[in-house]
Formats: structure tokens, sequence, C-alpha cells
């Protein structure tokens, strides 16, 4: 090989190949999760890259709508100049996901299926009912939600769940041979309620005092039921009947 053939293999391979293949020539990918879309331009194109929004993006309720969620290459990168990188957006709207059945699961297991599903536990109430922390029903914004409905990923579900308690049950107080004053109460501690006072004059029983009740002492009753009781007496002194919420009164 003559000289010139040498000098121009050298000058092809070390000084023209390399200019021409910008040789060593490499850009760090800078990082871009986090931004806005509208900030892409800066932090790419402005940096001799190019950017591709991935058509499947995602979605992540602690981050602002179309902020960008991820990127490829990683951040720190290095690559060529010119070199695409592919972008996931964050959606403008969450997704629909469909609402789980949480009818008499437990609030544990309930909490469990909400975050497997997108979706996040609201408030909790509890009512009388024998099945203990159990689902009774499941509501959004005060309305009940049906297992199926397609809802918004993130919405919270408020829950009613059941005290493991149920409606109390107990034995009928004794009023009998009680005054009005201390029967009323009694009936008020005992959760009832006072339904209808009857007066009526008894000569064997002592003034102001009950002699009958319904339901009888001794049944089985629940907490805020009725009770009617019978007074040896009159209303008052022979005043207008009692309108009170302690009772309706009946004079015989």
């Amino acid at each position: 090989m003559t000289s010139i053939g040498v000098v121009f293999v050298l000058f092809f391979f070390y000084i023209y190949l390399p200019s021409s293949t910008n040789h060593n020539e490499t850009i760090t990918v800078p990082e871009l999760i986090g931004l806005t879309f509208e900030d892409l331009d800066e932090f790419v194109i402005k940096r001799d890259l190019r950017y591709e929004i991935v058509e499947d993006s995602g979605y992540s309720e602690s981050s602002a709508p179309l902020s960008i969620l991820s990127q490829n290459p990683k951040p720190g990168s290095k690559v060529k100049m010119n070199r695409k990188i592919y972008i996931s957006l964050n959606a403008k709207v969450p997704p629909k996901v469909k609402m789980p059945n949480l009818i008499n699961t437990d609030v544990q297991n309930a909490e469990d299926i909400l975050n497997t599903n997108g979706l996040k536990l609201g408030s909790l109430t509890y009512e009388p009912n024998l099945a203990n922390n159990a689902v009774l029903s499941q509501t959004v914004g005060g309305k009940p939600i049906e297992a199926g409905t397609s809802i918004f990923k993130g919405s919270s579900i408020d829950l009613v769940i059941g005290d493991g308690e149920g409606v109390q049950r107990f034995l009928a107080p004794n009023f009998i041979g009680k005054t009005l004053e201390d029967v009323k109460f009694q009936i008020n501690a005992s959760k009832l309620k006072l339904d209808v006072i009857n007066f009526i004059m008894v000569d064997s029983i002592a003034p102001n005092t009950v002699y009958k009740q319904l339901p009888p002492a001794g049944s089985m009753i629940r907490s805020g039921n009725l009770i009617e009781i019978w007074v040896n007496g009159s209303d008052s002194n022979d005043e207008e009947p009692d309108e009170s919420p302690e009772g309706d009164v009946k004079m015989q």
C-alpha cells in the first residue's frame, strides 16, 4: 500500500467516520418523571432528543393529570443524539373499575379487596346486628352501590358494619306499685318509650301508683319498645290531658 493509501485509510477511520457518526458523542437522558406534558419540549427537544407518548398510559391518584409517569430509557442513561424517549402520561380522568361485593365480608378483608381494586375505604358506621364486624351495606356519597357497578378508580367506599350485639333483648321491668314519676324515670333509663298513661281511680290502690302495664313484667322486649301503663288517680288534678312526649294520656 502506498503512502497515499495509508493516509487515506487513516483519515477515513480516524477523522471522517467518527465525525460523520458522532463517535463517542452521547447525551445523558434527563429526569422526566413528574414533569407536565408542556415541559417536554424544553427537557427533550432542546437536548437533541425526541419523544413518543406511549398509547397505553396509566393513572396515579397522587400525580397531576398529564404528568409523566414513566420513561424509557431511564434517567441518567447514555444515548446517541436524536434518540427517541418513550413516555407514559397520567390520564386526565381516572379509569373505571367494577365495584366488588363486600356484603358479609369482615372489615379487614373488605379493605384488602378495595385496595386490590384501586378503591379506598371510607367511613365506617356500626349498627346493631348479630353479624359481628361484617359489612351490612356499601355506599358511595350516601347512596348504595351494587357489586359490578362501574366506579372511578380511587373512589372512597363507606361501609355499614354489624356490631355483633343486635337489638338488645331483655325482660320487661316490673312497674307495678311504683309512682308515676319513678316509672317514667325507669322507662327512660331502660331505653324504652312511654306510650299511653291511663288514669283510672281505684280505691284499693295507693294514689298516683301504677297498677297495670303492657307488656307485662317479665315479657321479652327490645330497646325502643312502647310501654302502656295504668295509674290510680287523675291527670294533674283533672287538668287537660298531658300531650308531652312522655306519653299519651287517657282519662277514664
